[in-house]
């Protein structure tokens, strides 16, 4: 893949984001979208997995905010990947550092990684692509421990 076509490889994806906190889910729409993304939006986590089956075509991606106050981020993963139309799209979590300790949990729910907040703008291209390729997704915060590449 030459680097031109690496630049826009993400040009096109439909993502669902998932987060209630207004300045998350604009910082997040505008890197999603600088990207080449097609962003539709959640801003409770009600109803997420009815709004995903109902996007035509279904969203490649469903970013999740692990900090929702009116919903479980882990039910709503669980629920996601129990749906067949849905199981297949990655879910990809974002949070807060101290949720990188729970990747276990994470993992168990169905969710295809972890981005640490902030988003980081320079590797999330990157991370995205993984995502979608198959691969799981698990960047650590800064000061995590060691167990960044298990």
């Amino acid at each position: 893949m030459s680097l031109l076509e690496s630049l826009h490889s993400l040009a096109g994806a439909r993502a669902l984001l998932v987060a209630s906190d207004a300045h998350q889910l604009l910082v997040a729409s505008n890197l999603l979208r600088e990207l080449g993304v097609e962003v539709k939006r959640n801003t409770t986590g009600v109803g997420v997995a009815a709004q995903a089956a109902a996007m035509s075509p279904c969203p490649d991606l469903i970013l999740l905010d692990l900090d929702l106050p009116e919903a479980d981020p882990l039910a709503i993963c669980a629920h996601l990947k129990r749906r067949r139309r849905l199981a297949s799209i990655p879910v990809i979590a974002f949070g807060d550092a101290h949720w990188w300790t729970l990747q276990t949990r994470l993992e168990a729910a169905g969710f295809s990684g972890f981005i640490a907040k902030p988003l980081p703008r320079k590797l999330l291209r990157g991370l995205l692509q993984r995502a979608l390729d198959g691969f799981t997704v698990w960047h650590a915060p800064a000061n995590a421990a060691s167990t960044a590449n298990r």
